[in-house]
């Protein structure tokens, strides 16, 4: 199964390393066990290129029967989850989540949803890549996009947030809670500015922008920088609403705009298990802003 899987991966991706960081090994391992699987065969399945790799004519042979192999094995996997452990009623939700939506949102969340489904096992497995639901094995997924959905999954739009500017209190005092004070602080930014950029032309001075600022790649990081007072940071509501109410935290300038994007909840097309099932229809109704 773990050759199986490894080799699956590289063919789709059409690399090794790609294939390494999907399945949390070293590029390294994946090409050794590429390079046994091809001697206990005595085929070569892969053309290694300059940018990654290709199928050989026997490697996409081989491919399509693994896929359907993996295929077959992911549903089996998934309708046992659909009666156990503990009989009707109960059964395990595998629900693919951002780290910082996982930690921030979902898991002060959860032992509410467990009080009303003990014998649902709720298992977040937090990832910023985009997973194949479907192949992965994966029953739900929370997705943070303004797109359509993708073809064999549905998806269902959800949460919506607002984003404020805010540092540390002690950052901001003495200073004006206006859009011109920002431009004396440092920003901070989570992986990109497209947030500022949405938020400063909302406020109508999208020229204070600064050509810099700090970005961070996980957005737990940038709001950790943000208490410590490091700088200003585009606070998403959904994400930020503990460190507001207990004061780590507080609105630079009192002006909210709507996201460019809300939360979408996911699954694969096609049927679920119950506690699937019972687990969408919470978080449904948890639904609304992310305040």
């Amino acid at each position: 199964m773990d050759t199986l899987e490894a080799f699956d991966a590289a063919a789709r991706l059409g690399s090794f390393t790609a294939a390494a960081a999907v399945l949390h090994r070293t590029p390294g391992a994946i090409s050794r066990q590429m390079a046994a699987l091809e001697g206990d065969l005595g085929v070569a399945l892969f053309l290694r290129e300059a940018r990654g790799v290709a199928l050989t004519p026997a490697g996409r042979r081989l491919h399509a029967a693994a896929a359907e192999a993996l295929a077959l094995l992911l549903g089996a996997a998934r309708e046992l989850r659909r009666h156990g452990p503990g009989g009707e009623g109960g059964g395990t939700v595998r629900i693919s989540v951002n780290p910082s939506f996982g930690a921030r949102w979902l898991l002060p969340r959860l032992p509410r949803f467990q009080a009303a489904h003990p014998r649902v096992a709720v298992v977040p497995v937090a990832e910023t890549r985009l997973v194949d639901l479907a192949r992965e094995g994966f029953d739900l997924a929370v997705r943070y996009t303004a797109g359509a959905a993708p073809p064999g999954l549905a998806l269902h739009p959800w949460l919506r947030e607002e984003l404020v500017p805010v540092a540390a209190p002690a950052l901001l005092e003495g200073r004006p809670r206006t859009p011109d004070a920002l431009a004396a602080l440092p920003f901070l930014h989570d992986t990109s500015d497209a947030f500022w950029r949405h938020w400063l032309a909302a406020a109508g001075r999208p020229e204070l922008l600064p050509p810099s600022g700090t970005v961070f790649n996980d957005y737990n990081l940038a709001v950790g920088a943000a208490v410590s007072g490091l700088g200003v940071l585009v606070g998403r509501s959904a994400l930020i609403a503990a460190e507001l109410r207990d004061g780590r935290l507080a609105e630079a300038v009192p002006l909210r705009v709507p996201s460019p994007r809300a939360y979408h909840l996911a699954r694969p097309a096609g049927g679920a298990s119950p506690a699937a099932e019972a687990l969408w229809a919470w978080l449904l109704a948890q639904g609304g802003t992310g305040a």
